[in-house]
């Protein structure tokens, strides 16, 4: 398959592939099966991995958890990808409750990670990097309540549902 994806692209295209690390279910995904997994898509030529985890029926332990509300509980992935970057040379991009530009920082240049992705941050704060950049390095505003998830599900589009309270109380 990526064969194919790749013959339609073109050598110049970057192909990436967001795969979970596990899925944090009796008899699922595990991390060595995904570590084969990314050994298999770096030998065919993918140009980098993100690494996620869970699904929206492993409880708790789902991609998109709530109550992300420390440095401690954000880059929930953190030790998945520090297992694929010890073992992996492809670019490896880290997602998982991030939001402290401080810790994807540190997580870079401790070898946990090439690259930090985020999506609840930026469905809040589109400018976020656009603060950061302009020195304002406080956490992102993202509440982690999952909140922004309703309207999408209803087919409304996705936005910050507490963000748009503040807006409407003006």
């Amino acid at each position: 398959m990526l064969q194919r994806v790749r013959a339609t692209v073109g050598p110049d295209f970057p192909i990436l592939v967001k795969m979970n690390s596990k899925d944090f279910l009796e008899g699922g995904l595990t991390l060595k099966d995904s570590l084969q997994i990314g050994t298999m898509l770096q030998n065919r030529g993918v140009d980098a991995i993100e690494l996620s985890g869970g699904t929206f029926v492993s409880g708790k332990l789902n991609p998109s958890r709530e109550g992300v509300t420390s440095e401690e509980k954000e880059a929930y992935f953190r030790e998945e990808a520090k297992v694929f970057k010890d073992k992996l040379k492809v670019p490896l991009i880290l997602v998982g409750g991030n939001r402290s530009f401080q810790l994807a920082e540190r997580l870079v240049k401790e070898g946990y990670a090439d690259y930090i992705s985020m999506s609840r941050p930026f469905i809040r704060e589109p400018d976020l990097i656009k603060r950061w950049a302009s020195g304002d390095l406080r956490k992102a505003a993202c509440l982690s309540d999952n909140q922004c998830f309703g309207p999408a599900m209803a087919g409304d589009g996705i936005y910050c549902v507490v963000e748009n309270k503040q807006k409407e109380k003006g």
